[in-house]
């Protein structure tokens, strides 16, 4: 067996990886095809917002954390991420009159959110709790339903595994 060769990259070119991976499962398509699988109907532009917000905000989460869970050094981490996290504010928000500083406050508590969600004993997995968080933001209460739920812990897992997998194939000066 071989040894994978890692493709050299900066940090904001990794940055720009981690942003493409994202937006891989956050185009129009994508989400509409994510509301299907899950059952969420989308009637209306709110309809379609809502869930795309949700799954804009997990799927940074996300991210963030299989990143946390691969990268040794801290440091160089923290500053991909916070290219990352500008990337996404430059791609998302910048039109708007938020700064950057006030956007990552208004995802703190959300991302604080998943992250207790995530370190929460479970029988099954913690992804379960993190599929109950996003299950209630979605529909305003947890709504009862083992298919919902499965498929988000399914959907989400398989991010978080292929996206560690991609992260390890790059090596970040």
């Amino acid at each position: 067996m071989t040894d994978i060769q890692k493709v050299k990259v900066s940090r904001k070119q990794f940055a720009g990886l981690l942003d493409y991976w994202l937006w891989g499962f956050l185009s129009e398509k994508a989400v509409k095809k994510t509301a299907k699988d899950l059952g969420f109907k989308i009637r209306t532009n709110e309809d379609f917002s809502k869930i795309f917000e949700e799954l804009f905000v997990l799927d940074m989460w996300l991210v963030v954390y299989t990143c946390e869970g691969i990268f040794e050094d801290e440091d160089k981490r923290n500053e991909c991420l916070d290219i990352f996290h500008h990337l996404e504010y430059g791609r998302y928000l910048g039109k708007e009159e938020k700064s950057f500083s006030d956007w990552m406050m208004s995802i703190a508590p959300r991302y604080a959110e998943y992250g207790k969600a995530m370190e929460t004993e479970h029988p099954s997995t913690p992804l379960w709790v993190v599929a109950n968080v996003f299950n209630k933001r979605l529909f305003g209460e947890t709504k009862n339903d083992l298919a919902f739920q499965t498929k988000v812990i399914v959907y989400k897992g398989l991010f978080v595994k292929h996206l560690g997998e991609a992260i390890k194939q790059y090596d970040i000066d």
